[in-house]
């Protein structure tokens, strides 16, 4: 079950034209973090998705975003791929992993007025931009919706399945140990730069297991080295 997190929406009538976007795309579940009223012309936006609009629920951040394979932020802002925690994909380059594996997946999209914050950005594993003029790159909240599940929903593909946060943590953790066996002058920052590879990459679970496996006996040869 994939979740579709609106962080503090201004506009009741977005909201209830998220509802129908999802329910284009056969999403179902809403979750609103700290939302205006939501009032009728959120009921009037919605259309045929008032049950979606009905059974949002109201969460804070870190409650809405927890639990999931993946959580994928929105963001209008370019940064550079030197800047390893906000680096970013667009949403055809995301749809090429993403129709590979299947997993549970939270997408996060921010305020109308300014988006979502540096803090809660580098709480997803990945950022989505959508290419726009440079001249005005911000987007409705409800069309960058509609592009970003347009390229992820569009097609059905066989697929494997995503690795879990338990098996992306072990893969990290082991990671970590590794670069700090071989005095890398910046271990910290090549734990990010790998996490960020990982997560962009949409792992699968099989994937993860073998790259564990490489770490763990490479790691474990170091250390034989080291004695």
């Amino acid at each position: 079950m994939h979740r579709v997190v609106f962080v503090e929406p201004e506009t009741p009538g977005n909201i209830g034209a998220l509802a129908r976007t999802m329910a284009n795309f056969g999403l179902k579940e809403l979750v609103l973090v700290n939302p205006c009223e939501i009032d009728e012309k959120a009921k009037a936006r919605a259309v045929g998705a008032l049950p979606i609009l009905e059974n949002a629920q109201i969460m804070a951040f870190n409650k809405a975003i927890h639990g999931f394979d993946a959580v994928i932020g929105t963001t209008a802002r370019v940064y550079s791929d030197y800047n390893t925690t906000r680096a970013f994909v667009t949403p055809r380059e995301l749809s090429k992993q993403f129709k590979k594996t299947k997993g549970n997946y939270c997408f996060v999209l921010g305020r109308e007025s300014s988006g979502l914050k540096n803090n809660e950005l580098r709480k997803c594993d990945i950022s989505v931009h959508i290419p726009c003029s440079p001249g005005y790159r911000a987007l409705n909240i409800t069309h960058a919706a509609a592009i970003l599940f347009y390229e992820l929903f569009s097609e059905k593909e066989n697929k494997s399945r995503t690795s879990t946060q338990r098996q992306k943590q072990d893969m990290l953790t082991l990671f970590e140990k590794l670069a700090l066996s071989v005095d890398m002058r910046n271990p910290k920052n090549a734990v990010k730069q790998f996490n960020s590879v990982i997560s962009r990459a949409f792992v699968s679970g099989s994937e993860a297991q073998g790259i564990s496996g490489v770490l763990s006996r490479a790691y474990d040869r170091m250390e034989k080295r080291n004695v």
